[in-house]
């Protein structure tokens, strides 16, 4: 393999099965379930796949607090809030869907080949329709649940109590690399000292920005990719031996 191809030392591959065995060990004598919504058609969500990993860490960590970067139509959130105890409580951020500008018109071949086309494209389906998942949701999933309407950029921490706070933190807002930037910088102040945070669209055959970012990031901090998934991982604290 060329240098140039060469995956980074620091991202490890581990095939989505460690993930499910840490859960077997962890509850040997009882059947782990989760709840699911069928997979939307529209584009922009998780493969069951990678909700079945999402929800795993929520069986292995039992957060008291996730955080979210990009709410897109809800239905991460409500898997979050759906499979986590009732204690925990979900935020999650993105732009106001009502005051966001779009550009219409764009065909299918565009906004499966290209980023800037694919989150115009992703940004008209949310000013149409909004967290529709969150808002059809039971009350008592909606007030486990705030939802915030702010650029993920111009977040404060510590302004907004959000300091050494989420165990659980989900990066899947804005694509571009200064977004996931500022997104990965403002996680790792708003993880507690044992968190787990997770990029979504890694590798992904649209969004390359991502996976430039985690192959910088990487270098001083030790990546997870799980294969057959756009997920990559990074565990904090005591949870770096959660797989083990």
């Amino acid at each position: 393999m060329s240098a140039k191809n060469a995956k980074p030392a620091n991202i490890t591959e581990i095939r989505p099965k460690v993930v499910f065995q840490a859960v077997e060990r962890m509850y040997p004598a009882q059947n782990t379930e989760f709840t699911v919504n069928i997979p939307t058609s529209a584009i922009g969500g998780l493969t069951l796949l990678e909700s079945s990993v999402l929800v795993s860490f929520i069986k292995l960590i039992s957060p008291q607090e996730i955080f979210e970067f990009g709410t897109y139509m809800g239905a991460t959130t409500l898997l979050f809030a759906r499979n986590s105890q009732e204690r925990t409580s979900i935020v999650t951020i993105d732009i106001d869907p009502s005051t966001t500008s779009t550009r219409e018109g764009i065909n299918e071949k565009e906004y499966l080949s290209d980023d800037a086309a694919n989150d115009e494209y992703l940004k008209d389906i949310f000013s149409k329709h909004g967290a529709i998942y969150i808002d059809r949701a039971q009350k008592a999933i909606k007030q486990r649940v705030t939802q915030i309407h702010q650029d993920s950029t111009t977040i404060e921490p510590k302004a907004q109590n959000f300091l050494n706070r989420f165990d659980l933190i989900f990066i899947d807002g804005g694509h571009d690399f200064n977004t996931v930037k500022s997104d990965t910088k403002n996680a790792l102040r708003m993880a507690t000292d044992d968190a787990i945070i997770v990029w979504h669209d890694f590798r992904s055959q649209i969004h390359g920005d991502v996976t430039s970012f985690l192959n910088e990031f990487c270098k001083n901090h030790e990546i997870i990719h799980i294969q057959n998934t756009m997920l990559a991982f990074m565990l904090i604290g005591k949870h770096k031996e959660i797989l083990s």
